[in-house]
């Protein structure tokens, strides 16, 4: 025989349950992806400071290590040029996969449910 406090903590179980399933979408899609968007953005930003990209602009036409000659100026140019190109591309990987990573989080949830409603039907036949 069921007690009238496991009816309770059933009914209210079931019906948290029933609540945030309905809320689920409306978090997915407002407040959870701003803040995976947030995150990203912030990865974004520290893939810059990570790989020194701002560092080696910033002192693209300072010659390394003091040699102030014509053609230490130009071989300083040219590899740091070489370093802001790589180091470059490395942040913008990481910014098209950033990119690719919020696509996937907007789209992922669709893609949960029909396959947790086909695989139901599976079942149920």
């Amino acid at each position: 025989m069921i007690t009238p406090s496991k009816q309770l903590v059933v009914r209210t179980t079931v019906s948290l349950a029933m609540h945030e399933s309905l809320f689920l979408p409306l978090w997915w899609y407002s407040r959870g992806l701003l803040e995976t968007a947030e995150w990203l953005l912030a990865s974004v930003r520290g893939s810059v400071k990570f790989f020194g990209v701002d560092v080696w602009v910033k002192n693209l036409f300072v010659p390394m290590y003091g040699d102030a000659s014509i053609p230490g100026r130009f071989i300083s140019f040219g590899v740091r040029l070489s370093m802001v190109v790589v180091r470059g591309a490395g942040a913008a990987a990481w910014s098209v996969l950033a990119v690719v990573l919020l696509f996937a989080y907007v789209f992922v949830f669709p893609l949960v449910l029909f396959g947790f409603f086909a695989h139901l039907i599976g079942v149920l036949a």
